[in-house]
């Protein structure tokens, strides 16, 4: 006889069916609410997505770095062109102030600026050379062309400065080298007198003192001139 409290095989089976289905929606419901990652198919689009986008932006780059080189090269031109226009400028403002300077000289010489000057220091300029001590001179001597006659005579040139603190005045004899006389002129219209002046020690050059003492005139011509003014930059 069987155990009147003993369950039939069939409900046995049934209660454990119905567990393992419950089991097995609540497994199912589980991983259905974790997030599912992305397939091979998706990462492989994504991937030539991004591919296509770092291509684009290279591009872009590229375009980006040559428009830049094109604009360097064209400052640059422009840049080079700049220059040269201001060293033309400044040649023909040379060529200006030369021209210029000798329209002055005729003028002087033939007098046509309202002045009969007779005998003058048209310019007097000051060179340096090798030496710091040592600085040549070039004198341009001018007469007006109406006088149309020989003028001649002697040139004095001293120079005034600062030596041990004191004002002096050197002459010739204490600037030229071996003892040379001063220099002499003779000329109708114009002429150029060159020479050396040789400084001592020490010596702080201040002012250059130009006097021209024609024969048969008793005024002499006296010029004074600031030394930093008239000391130019050595040419070739």
């Amino acid at each position: 006889m069987r155990n009147a409290s003993s369950k039939p095989p069939f409900l046995e089976a049934l209660l454990t069916t119905l567990v393992i289905v419950v089991l097995l929606v609540f497994t199912t419901w589980h991983v259905a609410r974790r997030p599912v990652g992305p397939s091979e198919e998706e990462l492989a689009r994504k991937v030539e997505f991004l591919t296509a986008e770092l291509q684009a932006v290279k591009g872009r780059l590229d375009r980006s770095v040559a428009r830049e080189a094109v604009l360097q090269r064209e400052t640059d031109v422009l840049r080079q062109a700049n220059r040269l226009l201001r060293e033309q400028e400044s040649e023909r403002q040379g060529e200006l102030t030369e021209m210029q300077s000798e329209l002055d000289f005729y003028r002087r010489l033939a007098g046509t600026g309202g002045a009969q000057s007779g005998l003058e220091v048209y310019r007097a300029e000051l060179l340096p050379t090798g030496s710091e001590r040592v600085f040549q001179f070039i004198l341009t001597l001018t007469q007006n062309i109406r006088r149309a006659s020989i003028i001649s005579g002697r040139v004095r040139i001293d120079v005034e400065g600062i030596l041990a603190d004191r004002p002096v005045t050197l002459y010739w004899a204490q600037l030229s080298a071996e003892d040379q006389p001063e220099p002499a002129f003779r000329f109708k219209y114009f002429q150029q007198l060159e020479g050396y002046l040789v400084l001592p020690d020490s010596f702080l050059p201040t002012r250059l003192v130009v006097t021209l003492e024609a024969k048969g005139s008793s005024t002499p011509v006296r010029r004074h001139y600031d030394w930093g003014s008239a000391l130019t930059e050595a040419t070739d």
